[in-house]
């Protein structure tokens, strides 16, 4: 089981699929159970057949019985010898059938165990998904208002950026990433068309910080914007 699981996870990472430990382990658990549900109804039918067989079987056994027991005499000792062996066969019929019995409630407890653990499976796997939900969130919550302007920044979502950067403004007036945040303002705006508002943050930012590595960027911004 090692080695297949070993097998499985090394072919996931050859080609490249970003499946988890517990999504291999679903798969082979739902393998497994398919292969159990086909095992039982292939008994199934089989215990269908060879009950049908044994009715039959015990049919002629009865008719011949009647048959008998209307002849008298030597009929009368066939009859008997008859009755010994239907009795025979159907204690033989009862033993097989309660072989039978047991082998499909086996086959039937191994289905109802087996989705049991795929059950669990799937539990644990929505736990974890709630746990990484959960860290995602408080990991998001930790980050200012500046990272997140810097990710949407990165995803060229330009007005979210421009909602966050402004708030690290709000809230840091001071701060060391102002000039950097006013910069990417100008960026985003024009990155939206809005040439105006984007000339307005450049200026803002030649004006308040000449010194600055991002007020000479936003010179040569100003200029293309002339342009």
């Amino acid at each position: 089981m090692k080695g297949m699981f070993w097998f499985a996870a090394m072919s996931l990472v050859l080609t490249g699929c970003l499946k988890t430990r517990s999504d291999v382990r679903e798969i082979e658990q739902k393998q497994v159970i398919q292969q159990e549900v086909t095992k039982l109804q292939r008994t199934n039918a089989d215990v269908s057949s060879r009950f049908s067989e044994m009715e039959e079987d015990l049919r002629d056994l009865r008719g011949r019985l009647e048959v008998l027991e209307h002849k008298g005499g030597q009929g009368a000792k066939e009859a008997e010898a008859v009755k010994k062996f239907a009795a025979d066969q159907n204690a033989d019929t009862n033993k097989k059938l309660a072989l039978l019995q047991e082998g499909l409630e086996n086959l039937e407890k191994n289905v109802l165990q087996l989705t049991a653990d795929l059950n669990a499976l799937k539990a644990e796997k929505a736990a974890q998904a709630a746990h990484a939900a959960a860290a995602e969130a408080k990991s998001e919550a930790k980050k200012s208002s500046y990272d997140l302007g810097q990710e949407s920044f990165d995803q060229k979502d330009w007005k979210k950026a421009i909602l966050n950067f402004q708030k690290y403004r709000d809230d840091n007036p001071n701060g060391k990433k102002v000039p950097d945040a006013i910069y990417k303002m100008g960026v985003s705006f024009q990155e939206l068309g809005m040439k105006d508002e984007a000339k307005t943050f450049y200026d803002e930012l030649v004006a308040k910080y000449p010194n600055a590595n991002e007020a000479r960027k936003a010179k040569i911004r100003l200029k293309s914007l002339k342009k």
